[in-house]
């Protein structure tokens, strides 16, 4: 296990949202189950728990702020198919994104740039801890992120070379209905893009598909400690 120290982080808009410092322990390696989300669960051993996607985030912030490029560090070799049996890994986290009751989950809004967002709440588990505004996905570029929360909060259409920047997303407008909890919702997860125009490997956060999906290269990180508590300090 290593230790993880995630900085304080404000998210301020719709709801305004704090994060005090947090310090949680993490696997280095990835957790391979090949199963949907609900049932990795089950293989958790007690004591521990599933990552989020504000410590992935922390985690790989925390490497690009130190001038390292998280695609060469032991922590993302499993997204990368890097030793492991070549493993791609596809990573679920505890995070998911779900349609805010009575809203038309196809309507956005749209910034003086004329970039599309979409609101969001955000889920920990099947808990609701705050509501924010998604951007555009399509394999467009994360520019600026949501620390918050582990999410993008800007993305921009950058073709190859898109330097400094690592992390492309992806998103359903309009995800199904979860059988378990019961609204439309998408899981939040972690993987690898391939550009074979020259650009190599990049990490991809996906909100694309629900949390009932399985697949043989489903994984997780396990954690230990508390999750961060985020406060509501002011709301429009």
């Amino acid at each position: 296990m290593q230790q993880l120290v995630m900085q304080p982080a404000g998210y301020p808009v719709l709801g305004g949202y704090r994060r005090a410092r947090h310090v949680i322990d993490y696997s280095i390696a990835l957790t391979r189950t090949g199963k949907n989300y609900y049932d990795s669960k089950s293989s958790i051993p007690a004591g521990y728990r599933m990552s989020t996607a504000a410590e992935e985030l922390a985690i790989q912030l925390g490497l690009e702020k130190a001038g390292q490029d998280p695609r060469q560090v032991e922590a993302f070799n499993d997204i990368l198919a890097i030793n492991n049996n070549d493993w791609h890994a596809w990573q679920w986290t505890e995070t998911g994104l779900c349609v805010p009751e009575g809203r038309d989950p196809n309507k956005y809004q749209t910034d003086s740039h004329g970039r599309k967002y979409w609101a969001r709440i955000v889920l920990i588990g099947n808990e609701r801890v705050g509501e924010i505004i998604v951007p555009q996905g399509g394999g467009r570029v994360i520019v600026e992120w949501d620390e918050v929360f582990g999410l993008p909060k800007t993305t921009e259409d950058i073709t190859w070379p898109h330097t400094p920047y690592t992390t492309h997303f992806w998103f359903d407008e309009n995800p199904i209905k979860d059988s378990t909890s019961g609204p439309s919702e998408a899981a939040v997860g972690r993987r690898a893009c391939w550009f074979p125009d020259g650009g190599g490997w990049c990490f991809a956060v996906d909100a694309s598909y629900g949390r009932r999906l399985a697949g043989p290269d489903a994984g997780f990180r396990q954690v230990c400690g508390s999750l961060p508590e985020n406060k509501l300090f002011y709301l429009f």
